[in-house]
């Protein structure tokens, strides 16, 4: 790939046209401008490093418009989040369209001179601006060799991590290089430094840490910017909702029987619509949980605990199975676990540092739990009745919380999600509450396809009521697998 296409030289533009394009371009909010006002004081060379949930996607772009006169764009982000990069890009910076914007999904995908180009890291390194850049931990992957020559030879480069160091002060070394190699021109000076660094027998070993709160206040004064959600609480809503749009490539929704569930739901009327509705929800389960999974793993880098709610029991045994496989301690709360025991498991989730993840079923576990040691809460699946959506979300988000929490609905493109997201956006808007997302899903290519078969679904429901369908309905496998703790 020739690296050289994604670098323009400066062109001349006036300080003041520019901001007014990056206020054009982003929301004004203080944590937004702060950043804004860093990364461009900084030559757009930055680490952004704020917690989860502080809009490191916005800052960045915020950044990025500052500097659109040199642009192409390229992104390289986890695989799962392109698609909402890409969504991202198209509603916060107003001179991109959607054809502006290529998501490479394979090495035979064709660039062109498109204005923003969106991969993954993986696709990156098999080919030759960084998001999550904690996964450039290490200068011996072949992530960071395919990226290194980018970040060198790039006028602006801007990590975003919210955890910038995830085990130890020596997986920082690649981040900083990235971005100012001038700081610690060999990794070994950095190493002796802050990784107490000690020669043994055998070679050199970096992997302890030392000088702690000298390298924050080097790194603060000359590439990182990093608030906590406790420093800026107050500018912050208590509650934030969003989507992530899941990896088109690992959504199953061409398979013969996902296509005849979708034919029969359109076809059938009255009584028989109810069964072709749960059917094509069952459908929809098994072509979205393998994206769904990619998602959640992506997760766990973080090491922070998380609720996942889903209602069809295939996607809750996948949740299980991608705990288990990764070796992280979850809890499971469904329709099957005895009422006694349902305590027992919120208590362990709620004290034990190790218990990292709550599967939830969205029906058996929205009420009647408080689980706030999560700040984030994720729904593998969607339901139509946003009152049930919000009573799941206030497991994390009630009396007890001291932080923020974050909601994530994961949207599959192709699914019953098309039909079902803009149902509960059309009911929260004429609940008169806020919107579940900063994306309007509905506007999806998928979604717009399908105008006539959405007008349906919206008057089916309107008719049949919320209340016709039961738990149980919602139950696809006879049996649920036991609750690992």
């Amino acid at each position: 790939m020739d690296h050289a296409r994604y670098i323009r030289p400066l062109q001349a533009s006036s300080k003041a046209s520019k901001q007014r394009r990056c206020v054009q371009a982003v929301p004004r909010r203080p944590v937004t401008i702060v950043v804004n006002s860093y990364g461009v004081s900084h030559n757009g060379r930055a680490l952004i490093a704020d917690d989860m949930g502080l809009g490191k996607t916005i800052q960045a772009l915020g950044v990025a418009a500052y500097y659109r006169q040199e642009w192409p764009l390229l992104v390289v982000t986890p695989s799962s989040v392109r698609y909402s990069w890409a969504k991202a890009i198209e509603r916060w910076v107003g001179s991109v369209s959607r054809g502006d914007i290529v998501v490479v999904g394979s090495g035979r995908d064709p660039v062109g001179s498109s204005d923003v180009v969106i991969m993954s890291y993986d696709l990156l390194a098999r080919r030759a601006k960084e998001d999550e850049s904690h996964m450039l931990k290490s200068f011996k992957t072949a992530r960071y060799k395919a990226a290194a020559p980018i970040m060198k030879k790039a006028k602006r480069v801007l990590l975003l991590s919210g955890t910038p160091a995830l085990s130890r002060p020596s997986e920082l070394y690649t981040q900083i290089s990235g971005i100012d190699p001038s700081i610690f021109p060999s990794f070994q000076e950095f190493g002796v430094r802050y990784c107490a660094g000690k020669q043994l027998p055998w070679g050199w070993d970096f992997s302890g840490s030392s000088n702690l709160e000298e390298l924050q206040i080097l790194l603060e004064a000359r590439i990182m910017i990093r608030r906590l959600k406790s420093q800026v609480l107050d500018q912050l809503p208590s509650k934030q909702r969003m989507t992530v749009i899941l990896d088109p490539t690992s959504i199953h929704a061409s398979t013969k029987a996902m296509e005849d569930a979708a034919k029969q739901f359109g076809a059938v009327k009255g009584v028989q619509k109810h069964g072709a509705l749960l059917q094509f929800f069952a459908e929809s389960s098994r072509a979205k949980w393998k994206a769904v999974t990619e998602y959640i793993k992506e997760l766990f880098e973080a090491e922070k605990k998380f609720l996942v709610f889903a209602h069809h029991q295939i996607m809750l045994d996948k949740l299980c199975e991608t705990c288990e496989n990764a070796k992280v301690e979850y809890i499971r709360i469904d329709g099957k676990t005895p009422g006694e025991v349902r305590q027992n498991y919120v208590n362990k989730f709620q004290t034990k540092d190790s218990v990292k993840v709550a599967i939830l079923s969205i029906t058996a576990a929205n009420t009647g739990l408080t689980l706030t040691a999560a700040q984030l809460v994720v729904f593998a699946e969607l339901f139509w009745n946003p009152g049930i959506l919000v009573q799941a979300e206030d497991r994390a988000h009630r009396i007890g919380q001291e932080d923020c929490v974050m909601v994530q609905y994961l949207v599959a493109q192709g699914t019953a999600d098309d039909y079902i997201w803009p149902l509960v956006q059309s009911k929260l808007e004429v609940l008169g509450k806020a919107g579940l997302s900063k994306d309007n899903f509905s506007s999806a290519e998928s979604t717009r396809q399908k105008e006539s078969e959405q007008e349906s679904i919206l008057k089916y429901f309107s008719e049949v009521g919320d209340d016709c369908f039961s738990d149980d309905d919602l139950t696809d496998e006879p049996q649920a697998k036991r609750m690992k703790t």
